[in-house]
């Protein structure tokens, strides 16, 4: 735990014991916060708060600029890589990409804070005015997932620093250290003690626990549909203020004027990243019948050239699952899939045991085709190595199959025809529509999604007004 501006050790607290998913050896054990733990980071954060808010925009920062300068430093930035390497298992130069991620979030909201302005209104006739005034909420609670944990921590910490809040982290206990590692960093840079403080522990007892605090304003989450649904209705007893980002199923739609060499490369790339394990990534394509079978092919070889292994290893393109709860579901969609069809598994589909393997929670890339619409791999979000590619006649039939899901996070859609591509940007039912790209997501754009995806954004000015409350002023004189 990382409490008031330092590592905090409770004499008496339950384990949280990390694994490395490439080894399944132990890196460490922590503690897990219990329920004076999260009231005591609570008070440390309204302790800090008022010191923090009445902190010019320029001076929070001056405090954010040399924190980004911190984590472009290569020692520190290759220390928290290996880290998160570590302890999720995503190749290293994936790591690092998402550890720079990080800095360019801070970089852009820094940029942002010279647009943060109040509105000014003047009324003649009764010889008056009125403006508003933007003030910070308070203590905000964020609870990361452990797909990519650095990444989303900077999507909820660093705009609510930016607006004079103070935050409250709950990294995911499958890959907590990356998270405490940067905390130190930030304070050790020059970020007042108390204005972020971190707990792990059980999801479900501190994100009750925050939901029922008075002190805490709002709660950030990203995570499953069915902790995600829980834990707002417990926060909406309080009115509590809420952004949930709770999955996908993304849906890629090809058509057969485009490159299919070159967009089948890119599927691969983006929904074999860091294993699968991500949430914008393409699950589900929809693939023109016409270049279904060549698009196919280059599918198959393109996985074949997949190198998985342990995620320090230089030569690795895929690591291991995070933990043995993943490997398990990969293991029963699978096995659904069997059930339902054997022949729908054209590559791939079991895990990975010779001695590399043996103790991480490996599994093959695995592509399947012939599967049908309600199959649980098509209505479920899977969260790992697997890819489902189904023909369709054409733009009708590829909506009409991309939509049939209780997800609304992304998709995409892959042409050369901009009638074709403003057919599905208008028809797909999700909250960020890409065209000839996928997975792209950057701190100026607005990021969530629709539907059982949750609601509310992520980046982008408009987050900024998620953690600011507007205060009406009038005048007359």
């Amino acid at each position: 735990m990382f409490i008031d501006g330092e590592k905090y050790i409770p004499s008496h607290a339950e384990k949280i014991q990390v694994l490395n998913p490439a080894t399944g050896e132990l890196i460490c054990s922590i503690p897990a916060a219990s329920e004076k733990e999260v009231q005591k980071a609570v008070f440390s954060g309204v302790a800090a708060f008022q010191s923090w808010a009445k902190k010019s925009y320029s001076e929070r920062c001056a405090v954010l600029s040399d924190i980004s300068s911190a984590l472009k430093e290569k020692e520190i930035s290759e220390k928290l890589a290996v880290l998160l390497t570590n302890e999720q298992g995503k190749p290293l130069q994936e790591a690092r990409r998402e550890i720079e991620g990080v800095t360019e979030v801070i970089d852009y909201f820094i940029g942002l804070s010279s647009a943060i302005h109040t509105d000014f209104y003047t009324n003649e006739k009764n010889n008056g005015y009125s403006f508003t005034i933007q003030k910070p909420l308070g203590v905000c609670a964020s609870v990361l997932p452990w797909n990519m944990p650095a990444l989303i921590f900077s999507w909820k910490v660093i705009p609510a620093l930016l607006t004079g809040n103070v935050c409250l982290v709950k990294p995911s206990s499958v890959c907590p250290l990356t998270i405490l590692e940067m905390a130190d960093v930030f304070h050790k840079t020059g970020l007042p003690p108390g204005v972020l403080n971190v707990i792990a522990g059980s999801g479900k007892e501190i994100g009750n626990q925050l939901a029922a605090e008075p002190a805490v304003c709002k709660i950030s989450f990203t995570g499953s549909a069915n902790a995600g649904r829980e834990l707002h209705a417990k926060a909406a007893l309080n009115n509590k203020r809420v952004t949930l980002e709770l999955g996908g199923s993304d849906a890629m739609i090809v058509c057969d004027d485009i490159d299919i060499a070159d967009c089948a490369q890119k599927a691969v790339h983006a929904r074999f990243f860091n294993c699968g394990q991500t949430c914008i990534s393409p699950k589900r394509l929809f693939v023109f019948e016409s270049v279904y079978d060549e698009f196919i092919k280059h599918v198959l070889d393109l996985v074949s050239k997949i190198k998985v292994g342990n995620g320090v290893l230089p030569e690795t393109t895929m690591g291991p699952l995070s933990s043995q709860k993943e490997l398990e579901n990969m293991i029963r969609f699978v096995s659904s899939v069997r059930d339902e069809n054997p022949k729908a598994i054209l590559t791939g589909g079991n895990v990975l045991k010779s001695e590399s393997f043996s103790n991480g929670f490996f599994f093959e890339p695995t592509v399947l085709s012939g599967i049908s619409l309600d199959s649980s791999v098509m209505t479920e979000e899977v969260f790992g190595p697997l890819l489902v590619i189904h023909p369709v006649k054409d733009m009708d039939e590829a909506l009409k199959c991309a939509n049939q899901t209780r997800y609304g996070l992304g998709g995409s859609v892959w042409t050369n025809d901009l009638k074709q591509a403003k057919k599905a940007i208008e028809g797909l039912d999700v909250g960020i529509v890409w065209v000839n790209q996928h997975t792209k997501v950057l701190p100026e754009l607005p990021f969530g999604g629709v539907k059982e995806s949750g609601f509310g954004r992520e980046n982008g000015y408009e987050i900024l007004k998620d953690y600011l409350e507007t205060k009406t002023v009038v005048f007359k004189f």
